[in-house]
């Protein structure tokens, strides 16, 4: 497969073609697409594009992709449709960016606010007292707007 072409083939639309690249890439884990994808992670409008790169880019599983991940979450074009993104992030090193993620729980869709909390219990025992109080803080904002169980859970996570 080669990488110009998954780039020519994003860039005129034609997706079907570019998602067989893009399954590819995901199944032999070739890092050499790594730029390309990340590129088009950023660039693209369509969501189930942008959800297969985030998926091949966890596959690859090179820490370059968590950036990039993180600056699409926080645009508001996902808004809604964030939950594969962070679902990405698990078997990624993602835990600088837990403020971040913590920020979705609740006020996102269920799938996102659950895949959110998922990650949080992942790296619960790694975070310092300080970024569990900050992640908390966080949360409570989010209770203030929106009372659901997963904030409640996620605040009991935390003390």
């Amino acid at each position: 497969m080669d990488i110009q072409r998954l780039d020519h083939l994003i860039t005129e639309g034609k997706i079907k073609e570019a998602m067989r690249i893009i399954q590819y890439v995901s199944k032999t884990k070739d890092a050499s697409y790594l730029n390309i994808l990340i590129k088009h992670l950023r660039l693209t409008e369509n969501k189930i594009l942008r959800n297969d790169i985030a998926l091949t880019l966890a596959d690859i599983g090179n820490y370059a992709a968590v950036e990039p991940i993180i600056e699409v979450l926080n645009h508001p074009k996902t808004k809604g449709s964030r939950g594969t993104l962070l679902y990405a992030l698990e078997s990624l090193d993602y835990i600088s960016h837990i403020e971040t993620i913590t920020s979705f729980i609740g006020v996102d869709s269920l799938e996102a606010s659950m895949q959110s909390l998922l990650l949080l219990e992942n790296v619960i025992d790694r975070l310092s007292d300080n970024e569990k109080e900050r992640c908390r803080k966080m949360i409570e904002l989010n209770l203030k707007n929106n009372n659901n169980e997963m904030i409640e859970e996620a605040i009991a996570l935390l003390k």
